[in-house]
């Protein structure tokens, strides 16, 4: 009993979940020509959770400046989703940035 005890212990205690939160924004309102003519461009950023200890705080700041970069004439139809994946006294924040450039 004391085996199996310690076996279900270990096993719950080495799962991984996953949480997913997502936000649609449109910014403006634009033709469907417009929307049709622009590149749909996807940016990923993520930190890592250790124990609580945090590194790469700005990656939120990072996928930002990457979409201001990669679509200088402005955006459209944007679509942020931020996960969380945890582990083992660890987890990774994740943010995923997807838009219509124009």
């Amino acid at each position: 009993m004391k085996k199996l005890f310690l076996l279900l212990t270990v096993a719950m205690l080495s799962a991984c979940t996953s949480s997913v939160h997502m936000s649609q924004v449109d910014v403006g309102s634009n033709s469907a020509n417009e929307i049709e003519i622009g590149k749909v461009i996807e940016i990923e950023k993520s930190q890592k959770n250790i124990l609580g200890f945090v590194y790469d705080t700005n990656y939120v700041d990072q996928a930002y400046k990457n979409l201001l970069v990669e679509c200088p004439n402005g955006t459209s139809m944007i679509n942020v989703e931020y996960l969380t994946n945890h582990g083992f006294l660890s987890w990774t924040d994740k943010i995923r940035i997807k838009a219509v450039c124009l």
